[in-house]
């Protein structure tokens, strides 16, 4: 499989979603491996703004399709426009995120070119030429890897969060805009309105320290232990999603795949397995701490440090030991 790299971005309000940055920079590096070039499609309605800023994000090439039906398409229309880009640009590997819109958008497309695609995937890289993906299976407790056909054209929603956000050397890109004709293509289905959930007093995503429960936790009564511990260490508590769904914890605290991405400088782990959700959630953290009582838990796999032991035990020292400092 020879040929180029195309990214298709992910954005809102004019401004790029963090999953297009990472997939830039995780396009990046597989194009240069091949020697191919990398390419951004925008699809949307008023991005010129959008695409003269993505031109300076390291790319080869911005491929722009502009409509004002763009603007509030749902995922039929979008994979319309997105199948005759491609069929015009012809890239060799295209990456989406695993997000909301790349959930829909990845297989639509697929279905349609008849190529191969690969989803949920963690990682995606060039190994002797051949474009290799890895993805959790098992409820995450291992992960797949999966060959492509080395001359077939594959498409691959890589998990938000996943890799890291690498700043790009800017290149001198190409802007072109692509004549579809958008009228034409069928409409099944149009969003009608954007209803955002209300922002609430703790934002996780800025925190530079995060202390986050688990089911481990066993019950409510033992969150106050992990939020002394996260006040101590002068960061924010955060959780895992079955927390949420008990009512445990407003979602504004979840992280993971359905909550916050976020980077903080240290995230401390306490009673989380690792499932494949919650790890590409926090997976960009500087350092992880994992505590654990399982030695298996699949969060020792991307930990920094881990500590096999009761939490119940380990918490409260943690918490004494950092208000002694």
């Amino acid at each position: 499989m020879a040929g180029d790299v195309l990214v298709i971005a992910e954005h809102w309000k004019g401004r790029p979603e963090a999953v297009t940055f990472q997939l830039i920079a995780k396009g990046r590096e597989i194009a240069d491996a091949r020697r191919a070039s990398l390419g951004v499609l925008v699809l949307g309605h008023d991005i010129g703004e959008l695409a003269a800023d993505l031109a300076g994000t390291g790319v080869d090439a911005v491929f722009v399709v502009d409509h004002r039906a763009l603007g509030n398409a749902a995922c039929g229309l979008l994979a319309e426009a997105a199948v005759a880009s491609l069929r015009e640009i012809a890239p060799a590997l295209t990456l989406v995120g695993f997000t909301l819109v790349g959930m829909e958008l990845a297989p639509a497309i697929a279905t349609r070119l008849g190529v191969a695609a690969m989803t949920n995937c963690v990682n995606v890289e060039c190994v002797d030429g051949e474009i290799v993906v890895a993805k959790p299976v098992y409820d995450g407790a291992l992960h797949a890897r999966v060959i492509f056909d080395r001359d077939a054209p594959a498409l691959v929603a890589l998990q938000a969060g996943a890799t890291p956000t690498l700043p790009q050397p800017a290149r001198a890109a190409l802007v072109r805009a692509l004549a579809l004709d958008i009228e034409s293509m069928p409409r099944r289905g149009e969003i009608v309105q954007f209803i955002e959930e209300p922002i609430g007093d703790v934002d996780i995503a800025k925190a530079d320290i995060i202390v986050s429960a688990g089911r481990g936790v066993g019950d409510a009564s033992k969150l106050p232990m992990i939020e002394a511990c996260a006040k101590a260490l002068g960061g924010l508590m955060g959780c895992s999603r079955p927390l949420v769904d008990q009512g445990w914890l407003p979602r504004e605290r979840q992280v993971g795949a359905s909550g916050k991405t976020v980077t903080p400088k240290i995230y401390i782990a306490c009673g989380i397995s690792g499932a494949s959700q919650h790890l590409a959630g926090m997976s960009g953290a500087k350092m992880i701490v994992a505590i654990n009582k399982d030695p298996n838990a699949p969060i020792f796999q991307v930990a920094h440090y881990g500590i096999v032991g009761d939490l119940f035990e380990i918490v409260p020292e943690l918490t004494a030991q950092a208000k002694k400092s």
